[in-house]
């Protein structure tokens, strides 16, 4: 496995660290909008995790916190409200509060997410996402902030440095300013929003860590050079971690930290750290407003996500439950796409993307395989048609599935013994269903309304 890397996989809450008692660096707070930033009532319950045991930090680590408290606030320009505590934790306790961390900080959507992918062929029968994320976190970070206990936990006995925990106390930070429950549990869930927020998240403190590091050589980079950067240092995990999950875990990850670290510097760049604290008050809505900074900075029409439903009515009337719906936004695509498409090719297919919406309908007695609704809509006629052919090139690349092609070519279902997966273009719509053969086609007609 990964060793002293903070590589975390898709909707766990990692933010991080503490404050110092006694640290003489405090300025006039600003506290922003963050309980403003989603309406109180939107947010899921919380319960509350048994206390952390309390054991007195060493010298050399209360040094260090004290260091790296006073690099984040200093670098950010956002004085600390409060001091944060930090406990150092054996591995059966820190894997133990991971997992608890997961459970509460989003195990019921993961686990629909979960059966979402795996309903729509993007994620392999049986995967688990909660428990993937308590895993993940437990054998690969070193220390992760909670933002439920308001302190960072440590895995006692790994080496500890100033840029980790500068990081860490970054995150402390937003949570202290913004209140980071209240911006990543925001209801009702949509995928696609949640990663543009982590986005933010981590993509403001890697800014920070990286200023702090490297003692003003960040400012002269381009915003290219810095995502490019970023994107070497994952080499180690595609290596190692990549090879044993689909594209779109991965890759999505990766985003959260390549390209928001891109997006929070072009909007540091434009409109200084003030504008980066008006990222947490109005946060971005989309995954492809991270990607193209320069749109978003524009308040260009094009990067405001289309909103997309489906007439749930239509299918209720049918025998169909929904159980699930969310965006998955442009790195979705991407990262489907990427399970057998080149990243380049991926890329390409997923710039158009204008909105979308997907969908898991179970029925209520059980009789019928799930069915997976997708519907997808682009900027322009000839971005959706792009899509359409990317998406079956996808599937042709795959084994054991024939293929029926309907006479104006705007239609194709892909079968395999046990499911369809019908693929239809019109105009900058894609809507993709997959589920029982004899449930394809009916489905296809409550999509069109």
């Amino acid at each position: 496995m990964l060793k002293n890397r903070r590589y975390i996989i898709i909707i766990i809450l990692i933010a991080s660290v503490l404050f110092a008692a006694g640290c003489n660096n405090k300025r006039a707070g600003r506290r922003g909008g963050g309980a403003g930033a989603y309406p109180a009532a939107a947010l899921p319950a919380v319960r509350t995790l048994p206390p952390l045991p309390v054991r007195p930090l060493s010298p050399e680590l209360q040094e260090l916190r004290v260091r790296a408290a006073t690099a984040a606030a200093t670098t950010r320009e956002l004085a600390w409200d409060s001091d944060v505590g930090m406990t150092e934790l054996s591995g059966w306790e820190y894997g133990t509060r991971s997992r608890e961390m997961a459970e509460v900080l989003g195990g019921n959507d993961l686990r629909v997410l979960s059966r979402l992918g795996i309903a729509g062929g993007m994620l392999p029968e049986g995967t688990d996402l909660a428990t993937l994320a308590a895993s993940f976190t437990a054998v690969s970070a070193n220390a992760t902030y909670s933002p439920l206990d308001k302190q960072v936990l440590l895995l006692t006995d790994k080496n500890r440095n100033d840029s980790l925990l500068t990081h860490e106390f970054v995150h402390a930070l937003q949570d202290q300013h913004f209140d980071l429950l209240n911006l990543l549990l925001a209801r009702p869930y949509s995928f696609d929003r949640t990663e543009a927020m982590f986005a933010v998240v981590e993509g403001d403190a890697v800014g920070v860590q990286r200023r702090v590091d490297t003692a003003g050589a960040w400012e002269r980079k381009s915003l290219d050079e810095i995502a490019r950067a970023e994107d070497d240092r994952f080499v180690e995990y595609r290596q190692e971690v990549g090879r044993l999950f689909p594209p779109l875990l991965t890759e999505t990850f990766i985003f959260r930290y390549r390209d928001g670290t891109r997006f929070v510097e072009a909007v540091r760049r434009a409109r200084g750290e003030r504008g980066v604290d008006d990222l947490f008050r109005r946060p971005p809505q989309s995954a492809e407003q991270i990607l193209h900074p320069e749109k978003f900075l524009a308040n260009a029409p094009d990067a405001q996500p289309r909103d997309v439903q489906l007439d749930e009515a239509s299918f209720s009337a049918d025998g169909w439950r929904s159980v699930a719906s969310s965006p998955l936004g442009e790195t979705g695509v991407r990262g489907l796409l990427m399970a057998n498409l080149s990243a380049k090719e991926a890329v390409r297919a997923a710039a158009g993307w204008g909105g979308d919406r997907a969908y898991l309908f179970e029925r209520a007695n059980g009789s019928s395989a799930p069915l997976f609704v997708w519907k997808t809509v682009w900027d322009k006629s000839d971005e959706a048609a792009e899509f359409f052919n990317a998406y079956n090139a996808l599937k042709r690349n795959s084994e054991g599935e024939s293929r029926d092609v309907s006479e104006d070519k705007a239609q194709v279902v892909w079968r395999t013994a046990k499911r369809s997966t019908l693929v239809r273009r019109a105009g900058d719509t894609v809507i993709i269903i997959r589920g029982a053969d004899a449930d394809v086609l009916a489905a296809l007609e409550n999509s069109l309304r």
